[in-house]
């Protein structure tokens, strides 16, 4: 299952809960698990930027598990983007974002992004422009896409899903028919 364009390294930072790391090592293998540690969305943001940046990483780019559809396109737009920029954001369809990706040369003062951010509020992506701008971090835009956050998220979703992805074989088994009751 390719998860990023060729040429990119993936990295899946997971909460630590019991057998994610084995189950989603075994499913990707390709990718580098780590585990989360505590703290805000904000916090383990950060924490994961530092980590790469202090890896030696260049640019690193941070996904949502809330974008099951995200095309593939739009991470290498992302990494793309960062050549020019040192900050590049996916702004979600509900006012969040679905990407933030930074250049190791705008840490640590990229650190500001995710201090005191309004997570989880229609608010979040011009916090986080606005937020950029005074810290003089130039941001590109990346094309808008949507989260499933909700019930009625489902039914764009499901006719967005790439056939033979894990999303859609855990939709397969998951979706309600159709049909209604036997009666």
């Amino acid at each position: 299952m390719r998860l990023a364009p060729d040429g990119v390294a993936v990295e899946l930072w997971v909460p630590d809960r019991p057998g994610a790391e084995e189950r989603l090592g075994s499913r990707y293998a390709a990718a580098r698990i780590r585990l989360q540690s505590g703290g805000s969305l904000g916090d383990r943001l950060e924490m994961a930027f530092a980590r790469a940046f202090g890896e030696g990483v260049g640019r690193a780019v941070a996904l949502g598990s809330d974008h099951p559809t995200l095309p593939a396109e739009f991470v290498a737009r992302a990494f793309e983007a960062l050549a020019g920029c040192p900050v590049a954001l996916g702004p979600s369809l509900d006012g969040g974002y679905y990407a933030v990706g930074l250049r190791a040369s705008a840490w640590p003062r990229a650190r500001g992004l995710f201090a005191g951010a309004p997570w989880s509020t229609s608010g979040l992506f011009a916090w986080t422009r606005a937020r950029a701008a005074s810290l003089r971090l130039d941001c590109a835009e990346l094309p808008p896409w949507y989260d499933v956050d909700r019930p009625a998220d489902l039914a764009r979703m499901a006719g967005d899903l790439t056939e033979g992805s894990a999303t859609a074989a855990a939709w397969a088994r998951l979706a309600p028919t159709t049909s209604g009751p036997a009666g």
